[in-house]
């Protein structure tokens, strides 16, 4: 249910910042739904393990979190558009390959250094990976400054997204 709610917060809040940074999608937005939940799902499970291990449960600790996230989108995105400014192709299966190794390369190290776990540095690999196919790959913002606005805009999107998933989650606890 978490996941599902910060699928639908990301959904729209993209929807915003797409509006703001290049033009408008709300027509197309509908089919970011199911990968934005799956997104959801996936950033629910890792905020579930971080806290169970660093006793996180308010909103800023979601948006720390949100941070976080958008954090491990930045070594994938840099990769990408390292390839992009060399003249290689960044969606052929080296850049993609290399991009979905940072991305989840990039998770587990976040995770391994917020909890010392395994279980859940390999939940935030997993978190990362997903978000990183649901906003279709690293956005190439060598393109241009729309496209670097855009990306930036996914600072305030994670950071919401985190937040929804500390109110959910405090919801659905004191309810039980």
């Amino acid at each position: 249910m978490t996941g599902v709610a910060v699928g639908i917060v990301s959904t729209a809040s993209f929807g915003i910042v797409h509006a703001l940074a290049i033009v408008p999608i709300w027509a197309q937005l509908a089919r970011g739904v199911v990968p934005a939940v799956l997104a959801g799902v996936a950033l629910a499970w890792a905020f579930d393990e971080l806290a169970r291990v660093r006793g996180w449960h308010t909103s800023v600790h979601g948006a720390a979190f949100g941070l976080v996230m958008f954090a491990t989108l930045a070594p994938a995105t840099a990769f990408s558009n390292a390839l992009r400014l060399a003249g290689v192709r960044a969606a052929d299966w080296p850049g993609t390959l290399g991009s979905v190794a940072f991305a989840i390369a990039s998770g587990a190290c976040a995770g391994w250094l917020l909890s010392r776990e395994r279980k859940a540095s390999a939940v935030v690999a997993l978190a990362t990976f997903v978000l990183t196919l649901a906003s279709s790959g690293p956005i190439p913002v060598v393109n241009s400054a729309r496209a670097a606005w855009l990306f930036a805009g996914f600072i305030p999107i994670c950071a919401a997204a985190g937040i929804a998933l500390a109110v959910v989650r405090h919801f659905l606890e004191s309810r039980t």
